[in-house]
């Protein structure tokens, strides 16, 4: 009794069978972010909040902040004011860490233990794999939060004052904001050109994405990697090796390639440090951050073709990102290396994945690319035809929860978004919806639980390929 006593601890809770019917995480994770944004949308549409400023412009603009997105339909210096500007700040932050990890962490601080649909919530929430300790692990990634956007609100404020010239209030707004835009990859700015005027800055174009980078790997690596350098262990878990390796090689082959294929093209006017630093950039920018420094209305057909595959694959899981994320796109990537090798098992980094890991990571590239093809199938419908290449471009920005764009003709400070009409826009802020949440816990969120059967119906073959 004792041994099964204690083994019991290590599993997850029981669950009762009105639990089981009452209790479903992903519907109300999705609740709680509709909630935000509807509070959101309140907010942006009073009349001190901007300088005019419709429902669907204000429920837009609250999803695309609450998902950390940071496609505009209005430009946030000039459309919003301080107040409104402020309440898109706070958007990001409860958005990008997820509002149950800041009241998991609350209650940790305050000694209080969670509940069970609490600890379901958050679980489902940061992909964490087990139950135990995740208040205390909400409150380290509120920590973890908390000094790194300090860092980078300094360095920041400090170098936009002495080095931009610009007052000393101005600088720690521009710096605290977009500190907290970048760790939480929102992308939105509060310079209407977005970055561009930083474009030869060092300090601007590698602070940024070490920030956004830091983001989307997710706090359950940034954590393992905290404990190997504290030599609380002995190596580095397969996940966290298999995130920093996908994320390096997406890092490196994308910017060699935006480096090649707008040598002359976009970056043809800059000198060979310029080039590099716009090269790579402009690789990670798409890795759900949002942020530019050229213009992506200047990059050649295939460069925006590689970028929207980058838009797909996304952050890490854990990560303030959205998208398939890295960790599935490398696993569907290997289960057809799997069937085409005619091999049992899909192993990476020396260790066999489990085939229900494999399986929903093959569900998620299928359901992402049916919501991304659908999205962009709509938002062609509604504009008639017209600008294919756009809508796609911006409905995988929206499902990565990016927010680059290809901009609007009304001005060259919006996204692509803001040409479009009221059903355009309901079509992107659901794909910014779903990118955010998943679309598994959205799907899950939709299903109805069902028994397992007891009943096996029998096997039988059928043609493929």
């Amino acid at each position: 009794m004792m041994q099964e006593s204690s083994l019991r601890k290590d599993l997850p809770p029981r669950f009762t069978v009105s639990q089981r019917s009452a209790v479903n995480p992903g519907r109300l994770l999705a609740l709680g972010y509709i909630a935000m944004i509807a509070v959101g949308t309140g907010l942006l549409s009073l009349p001190f909040a901007s300088h005019g400023c419709s429902v669907i412009d204000a429920l837009f603009t609250a999803s695309s902040a609450t998902c950390v997105t940071g496609l505009i339909v209005k430009v946030t210096p000039h459309d919003f004011t301080l107040f409104g500007q402020i309440v898109i700040l706070i958007l990001i932050q409860i958005g990008g860490l997820g509002y149950m990890t800041l009241s998991s962490a609350f209650f940790f601080l305050l000694g209080r233990k969670t509940s069970l649909r609490q600890r379901m919530l958050m679980k489902e929430s940061i992909n964490f794999l087990n139950y135990r300790n995740l208040s205390r692990f909400a409150f380290t990634i509120f920590k973890v939060t908390i000094i790194v956007e300090s860092i980078g609100a300094l360095i920041l404020a400090g170098w936009f004052r002495f080095m931009h010239g610009m007052g000393w209030g101005q600088s720690i707004y521009h710096g605290v904001f977009h500190a907290v835009s970048a760790f939480c990859n929102a992308g939105f700015s509060t310079f209407p050109d977005n970055l561009a005027r930083f474009s030869q800055d060092p300090v601007v174009g590698l602070l940024i994405p070490a920030l956004f980078i830091t983001g989307g790997v997710g706090f359950i690596v940034i954590s393992d990697v905290a404990r190997r350098v504290r030599r609380e262990t002995l190596r580095l878990a397969t996940h966290t090796r298999l995130v920093l390796t996908v994320t390096a090689t997406l890092i490196i082959a994308g910017t060699l390639f935006v480096l090649i294929s707008e040598w002359n093209g976009a970056l043809g006017s800059y000198p060979l440090h310029v080039k590099l630093l716009n090269a790579f950039f402009t690789a990670v920018t798409p890795r759900t951050a949002g942020f530019n420094l050229v213009s992506i209305r200047g990059l050649r057909t295939y460069t925006l073709l590689v970028l929207m595959l980058f838009m797909f694959i996304g952050a890490s899981p854990g990560g303030t990102g959205g998208g398939i994320k890295t960790t599935s796109f490398a696993l569907a990537f290997t289960e057809i290396g799997r069937v085409l090798r005619r091999r049992r098992e899909v192993v990476m980094l020396r260790r066999t994945i489990k085939s229900d890991q494999v399986h929903r990571a093959t569900s998620l590239v299928i359901l992402g690319g049916f919501v991304v093809l659908t999205s962009t199938l709509l938002l062609v419908i509604f504009r008639r035809g017209d600008d294919v290449m756009r809508c796609a471009f911006e409905a995988f920005s929206a499902f990565g929860t990016v927010g680059i764009s290809t901009g609007s003709a009304e001005s060259p400070y919006l996204s692509f978004a803001a040409d479009l009409g009221v059903w355009g826009k309901l079509v992107l802020i659901l794909t910014m919806f779903f990118g955010r949440i998943g679309t598994l816990t959205i799907g899950s969120a939709l299903m109805k639980g069902t028994r397992a059967s007891r009943i096996r119906p029998a096997q039988t073959n059928i043609v493929v390929g």
